[in-house]
């Protein structure tokens, strides 16, 4: 295969992992904050968010390997899965292989649900909120594409609406906390 297919590979797969991890976390926000209810409850709702999770998971496998593959820079299994050994932009390569650990540390958390406690279920899930701006910050220091501006377009797009929805988790979290602090005080 020439080298053009393996990187169009590495930088569409990047752009839907990104997009699919965004969905994966909004539909994960809109199930804790009960937006969607009542109708959040049937198993295909939230099995929706956990299939998400797969293939943000699977399109970052694809990610990672199409860079092994693709012989422009040339990344190999340690420096694609161990942080600050690439020689490609070491630091910024680091935050995509910290952002891909809690991506399946989340991931096998819900497929383990019913194996750990509610708790460190919880606990795990929210590193999401740590993953997102990893993913974001990754995104925009360290593809090829960095610095094209319908590529910084896209990537502040994703932000952005990564951002609303983190902040309508925090302002619904707040509003929650506080609901509970007026009813148990009366």
């Amino acid at each position: 295969m020439n080298n053009h297919l393996w990187w169009n590979l590495t930088r569409a797969s990047a752009n839907i992992a990104m997009i699919l991890i965004l969905l994966t976390v909004l539909w994960g926000i809109l199930l804790a904050t009960r937006v969607l209810k009542p109708n959040d409850r049937p198993a295909w709702i939230r099995d929706l968010h956990t299939w998400l999770g797969g293939l943000a998971v699977s399109f970052s496998v694809i990610h990672i390997l199409t860079l092994i593959a693709d012989s422009y820079v040339h990344f190999t299994f340690v420096s694609v899965l161990v942080p600050f050994t690439s020689s490609w932009r070491p630091f910024q390569v680091s935050l995509g292989i910290l952002a891909f650990y809690i991506l399946v540390a989340v991931q096998a958390s819900s497929l383990m649900m019913k194996m750990i406690s509610k708790t460190a279920w919880h606990r795990i899930h929210m590193a999401s909120y740590a993953q997102f701006p990893l993913v974001i910050l990754h995104a925009l220091t360290s593809g090829s594409d960095v610095g094209k501006n319908w590529y910084a377009g896209f990537t502040m797009s994703v932000a952005m609406v990564g951002a609303a929805i983190i902040g309508l988790r925090i302002v619904a979290g707040k509003a929650s906390t506080r609901r509970t602090s007026s009813a148990t005080s009366k």
